[in-house]
């Protein structure tokens, strides 16, 4: 009896301790980055979840396109973190939200903004960057109200239009657009901007394990239980406070 017992508890030791994997994400700090400390607050979150239930991660770091196509095809075992998406679904299996994250209209405190409808941004000059996922609502308001939306590569380029008067708002995460424009511009310029109250829209992202992993549906059911652990004891929370405070900056030399 006694022999069984502890080749169960060996067994047990196997199937739930000791497991390593290898994630996939892309640069989007202040969320994910080679940049910051832990990797940023995305890969600090899951790294912590998943250490609380025995796993430790690894990250590594391409282009979001890549990353997706190689957990996509079972060369890494997952990738972080992605919106909900039907034909990901078909591919991966999602875990329960880890953050959500609101979408504004940031603009010039000169230029003062009053909306609560597409509509109402119609003399408006807006800008957006190309291959973002936007909501619904926006794509359709851009040919039925028609709105006049600019369509640029990179973030810095909406914000020197609107500096420039050449645009006048431009939307993005809260706390994407606040770190980057601290990255960009000295401390008087980013006193510039403001944002609105009313939120655009607002998103969750997830972790995404490959369906080519045979023990996919433990690895979320674990990282669920590791994640669910995070915010009951206030720990998430912190990580979020403290990314949005610039603890998770690299010290400089």
């Amino acid at each position: 009896m006694r022999a069984i017992l502890l080749f169960l508890l060996l067994l047990s030791g196997v199937c739930h301790g000791g497991t390593s994997l290898v994630l996939t994400t892309g640069e989007y700090p202040p969320y994910c980055s080679e940049r910051l400390k832990h990797q940023g607050l995305i890969p600090h979150i899951i790294t912590s979840a998943f250490a609380r239930e025995g796993v430790t991660v690894r990250f590594d770091f391409y282009p979001w396109k890549r990353a997706y196509r190689l957990s996509e095809e079972g060369v890494v075992d997952g990738t972080a973190h992605w919106y909900e998406s039907a034909e990901r679904r078909k591919t991966h299996l999602y875990s329960d939200p880890i953050l959500a994250e609101t979408y504004v209209w940031f603009y010039l405190k000169s230029a003062p903004l009053e909306w609560q409808e597409f509509r109402d941004l119609a003399p408006r000059a807006l800008v957006a960057i190309s291959g973002y996922t936007y909501n619904e609502a926006f794509y359709k308001a851009i040919e039925s109200v028609p709105l006049n939306v600019q369509f640029v590569t990179r973030l810095r380029q909406s914000f020197d239009l609107i500096l420039s008067g050449r645009a006048d708002l431009t939307l993005e995460n809260l706390d994407v657009g606040f770190y980057s424009l601290r990255q960009f511009y000295p401390a008087s310029t980013v006193d510039l901007f403001t944002t609105h109250s009313k939120p655009v829209m607002r998103v969750e992202g997830h972790l995404l394990i490959s369906r080519k992993r045979p023990d996919a549906a433990e690895l979320i059911a674990r990282f669920n239980l590791g994640l669910k652990a995070l915010r009951e004891s206030g720990e998430l929370d912190k990580m979020v406070l403290d990314s949005r405070s610039g603890r998770y900056a690299m010290d400089k030399p």
